[in-house]
């Protein structure tokens, strides 16, 4: 996706094995707190220790129409919920601003940060620089040829407002699921898409081209980036179809919490707000254009089960084997939930214990 996005420009395409819009972070085991993401404040060099991902955030707010990747690899090597938590948070924050264009987050680092050291502003720009000076307009940038260098817009945004979370950089996590990870919590999962990629297929290995690199014609970010953060505003790009969804999900919905009584699993507003914002995604997306509400719907659902609402489910026998067979009934229209939940149901047959994941 990131070879697919990146376009022609030099700092972007500098490395041919990974693009500059792509960062890849390596998880560890002793991650158990923020700072390996969002670096820290040291009191020895009376500086803020920036990382590679902080650098990046910033980068991506340089390039505000490029999608940028973030792939934090094996992720749940370490608690997600405790190395993550701060970025868990703020993402509940974001908000569609009034010129319809822009989502806006709280800040990841406060902008008192930025004020207190503003010589992390030779850090962030990536230019060779010897020293910082100080005039009326502002902290500037002296280069080893004692040129002068204004301090970037950026930076000045992170001095007003903190950084947040730029609307243009998406975050994915690859995990195993086994005795040396660490399981998720129903916090994590109500705030991501899961999505299984554990299909097999030897036949297709040497016809499959693997090359990657970057393309005369890259993707805009419209492929990638979302347009909306609430159902309210996702619906007012489909009037003709608002009220027939407001109706029909909540009824969805409602039924599902029925299949789950008497279980810790019911779903609340976070997944409605998620099933509407894909329900219209999938409308945009030419592949769809022939299927009617109904069907379109139906697909939103399937995929929602799949990404959020199955992924929470795990227990024995005593807890689950009633809900299961409500959810065997509830699921019957939806293809990859149906088939999810009958491999569900062989585990908990076979071991007395269940979940999603293999």
């Amino acid at each position: 996706m990131a070879y697919a996005s990146c376009p022609d420009e030099e700092d972007l395409r500098k490395d041919d094995v990974a693009p500059g819009n792509y960062l890849l972070v390596e998880v560890k085991p002793n991650w158990h707190d923020s700072t390996e993401l969002l670096g820290y404040e040291s009191t020895i060099k009376n500086n803020y220790v920036l990382t590679p991902f902080v650098k990046f955030l910033y980068k991506a707010m340089k390039y505000p129409n490029v999608p940028f990747f973030v792939c934090l690899d094996e992720m749940n090597l370490a608690p997600v919920e405790q190395y993550f938590a701060e970025f868990l948070s703020v993402l509940e924050s974001r908000k569609l601003i009034e010129d319809g264009d822009t989502i806006l987050s709280e800040a990841l680092i406060k902008a008192d940060i930025f004020n207190k050291y503003p010589k992390l502003a030779l850090e962030l720009s990536g230019k060779h620089v010897a020293e910082k000076t100080q005039n009326n307009s502002g902290y500037m940038l002296t280069s080893s040829k004692e040129e002068y260098i204004p301090m970037e817009d950026e930076y000045k945004e992170l001095q007003e407002k903190g950084l947040r979370i730029p609307q243009n950089v998406l975050v994915i996590g690859t995990v195993n699921m086994d005795e040396t990870t660490h399981q998720f919590s129903r916090k994590v999962i109500d705030r991501a898409m899961t999505i299984e990629m554990n299909e097999v297929k030897f036949d297709a290995f040497f016809d499959s081209n693997d090359e990657l690199g970057y393309t005369d014609e890259p993707l805009g970010k419209e492929y990638f980036l979302p347009k909306y953060t609430s159902a309210k505003n996702a619906l007012e790009s489909i009037p003709e179809d608002a009220e027939w969804i407001k109706e029909e999900v909540p009824n969805l919905l409602e039924q599902l919490n029925k299949a789950l009584d008497d279980t810790p699993f019911k779903v609340a507003y976070r997944v409605q707000n998620e099933l509407v914002l894909y329900f219209v995604s999938l409308r945009e997306e030419a592949e769809n254009k022939d299927l009617t509400t109904e069907e379109l719907l139906n697909k939103a659902m399937d995929g929602i089960l799949m990404m959020k609402v199955l992924p929470r489910i795990e227990g024995d026998r005593d807890l689950l084997e009633k809900p299961l067979k409500r959810l065997t009934d509830y699921v019957k229209n939806y293809t990859s939930a149906s088939a999810k939940i009958e491999e569900m149901q062989k585990r908990l047959d076979n071991s007395h214990f269940t979940s999603f994941w293999p």
